[in-house]
């Protein structure tokens, strides 16, 4: 059965990026599918927890909200044995 785990505070700098990357972390080690959506609008930066540094090419969450893109084009796979080159989760 999937869950739903909310990171979430008012303020910035308070470690939701880092502690929602090592959750995400620590399920996927043990074997769990996770998703993680990163919701700050203004200044998203979990992918660069995750090593997707360069993110010119990817669609983000604010270009499905504009109705840029299918949410399925926001998705990248990170898993270690991926390519990190964008590959789409389908």
């Amino acid at each position: 059965m999937a869950k739903i785990i909310s990171i979430h505070s008012y303020r910035g700098g308070t470690g939701k990026s880092n502690l929602t990357a090592n959750i995400a972390a620590c399920l996927a080690l043990g074997g769990g599918r996770v998703a993680v959506v990163d919701t700050d609008i203004q200044s998203p930066g979990i992918h660069m927890l995750f090593g997707l540094e360069d993110t010119r090419e990817l669609r983000t969450l604010n270009d499905y909200l504009w109705e840029r893109c299918d949410v399925q084009a926001t998705a990248v796979d990170v898993t270690p044995e991926a390519p990190h080159n964008a590959s789409l989760i389908h």
